[in-house]
């Protein structure tokens, strides 16, 4: 009978030593995992803050034209669009100011065929885009959030009051390109050339929206890497080292970052 009684209080013991290496185990686990979670939590946000980092300079600043070539290369090859309105392209730009954008607008220079040609359709047959009827590239026109107004801006010499001056703000899409769209800026209608058609962005208190995603092609973003003009004196898409731009962010509806935009100062 003692031995029984001995043996069962040993197993007590075992099993109350057992219970709490259980538990003591069961907590550590619990203390790994929180620790886990918040280390996990820390590096995305640090991962989050570090790729937002990229666009910290151009968030409503005014950068010159050797950090607009800088952002280019820096982007090139990632998910990143960059817009850009150069003086010497919008003084070659053909069409005069138009308050509403039309279709014909997004389809510029779009033949029925697919073909595209932008010299005397977009741009002034004097423009300089390369040889012949010069390369094909994707533009974007910008409209106000507010009234879905046309946004406007000047030729060199030019001025707000004298409309014969005025042209649709208008940026060659450059790297990541954007959906194309309707006249309204919506991606889903039944009219667009999904992989020839321009696009409209709308401009909201210091930020650029953009309805949409990427430009895709058998689920693969299409991309402009052809950046050549932008270094050659002459050419209608020159970016000048020492020319001053304002520097905006693009964010698609829900304030993801879809890439920057460029506006030459006095543009």
């Amino acid at each position: 009978m003692g031995e029984e009684s001995v043996k069962g209080a040993n197993l007590g013991v075992i099993l109350i030593i057992f219970a709490a290496i259980l538990a003591l185990g069961l907590i550590v686990f619990m203390l790994a995992r929180n620790m886990a979670n918040t280390g996990l939590t820390s590096v995305s946000e640090k991962l989050q803050a570090a790729e937002e980092s990229e666009y910290t300079d151009f968030d409503g600043t005014v950068v010159v034209g050797q950090r607009v070539h800088a952002a280019l290369s820096g982007f090139k090859g990632k998910k990143v669009a960059v817009l850009i309105a150069t003086q010497g392209f919008t003084d070659k730009l053909k069409q005069p100011y138009a308050k509403e954008l039309t279709s014909g607008y997004v389809k510029i220079g779009v033949g029925t065929d697919g073909t595209v040609k932008l010299k005397d359709t977009l741009l002034q047959p004097t423009a300089n885009i390369g040889a012949g009827d010069g390369r094909v590239f994707n533009v974007a026109y910008a409209t106000a959030a507010a009234d879905g107004n046309a946004l406007y801006t000047t030729i060199s010499g030019g001025s707000a009051s004298d409309t014969n001056s005025l042209r649709n703000l208008t940026f060659i899409q450059y790297n990541a390109l954007l959906e194309a769209t309707d006249e309204k800026g919506v991606t889903a209608t039944s009219t667009i050339n999904k992989a020839k058609d321009h696009t409209v962005i709308k401009y909201d208190n210091g930020t650029y929206i953009f309805d949409g995603t990427f430009r895709t092609d058998g689920g693969k973003v299409v991309f402009d890497l052809d950046f050549a003009n932008l270094s050659k004196t002459g050419m209608t898409e020159f970016v000048p080292g020492a020319a001053r731009f304002h520097a905006n962010l693009l964010k698609d509806a829900n304030g993801v970052i879809l890439g920057v935009v460029f506006q030459q100062v006095g543009n």
